[in-house]
């Protein structure tokens, strides 16, 4: 899940998190193989180890709202599940997000869905994403089933994550939950 976003406010001056919970989209099929001409050398393109990093720091935004997506979606969840995807301000952050959601009784109905994700680095060690986030499938309803969303809350939104590379792989560190128009 989680690109983060500008907070839309539901009205009991908590951040609509689900204005900006994303599980990213995945279509998936199956192909037969069929044989097709090798690429000559000037057409085969080989990832350099910066642009991995770059991919990976992607990669881990995605999985970030992926798993905020799953406990928005799953309030009985152990917040726990963020430890592989967020550390620090982001990782603190979204627990309290979450857990303002699970003492309200509120649970998120629908995906989010990412696209436009762009990494960008300094040092090779922290990386800034951006992505766009698409909510306009996702709401956050109460223990009636009544939408709490704002209902001026915008359908897609840029936000921008600080992700680190370290020695277990990427992590998200910062999520500012402060969009802007895709």
């Amino acid at each position: 899940m989680a690109v983060l976003l500008v907070p839309a406010c539901n009205g009991a001056g908590t951040p609509d998190r689900t204005a900006t919970s994303s599980r990213p989209s995945v279509t998936t099929s199956t192909t037969t193989p069929t044989p097709s001409p090798s690429p000559s050398a000037s057409e085969t393109k080989i990832e350099t180890p910066a642009e991995r990093d770059a991919r990976l720091a992607g990669d881990a935004v995605v999985k970030y709202w992926g798993v905020v997506d799953d406990l928005a979606a799953n309030p009985t969840k152990s917040l726990n599940l963020l430890d592989p995807v967020a550390r620090d301000q982001a990782r603190a952050q979204m627990q309290t997000v979450l857990g303002t959601y699970v003492a309200k009784g509120l649970v998120q109905k629908g995906n989010s869905s990412l696209s436009d994700v762009k990494a960008t680095t300094k040092d090779g060690k922290v990386f800034t994403v951006m992505v766009c986030v698409d909510v306009s499938t996702v709401d956050l309803v109460d223990e009636t089933g009544a939408s709490q969303v704002n209902p001026n809350r915008p359908d897609e939104q840029r936000y921008s994550y600080k992700v680190v590379r370290a020695t277990e792989g990427f992590f998200v560190t910062e999520d500012t939950l402060k969009g802007t128009s895709c």
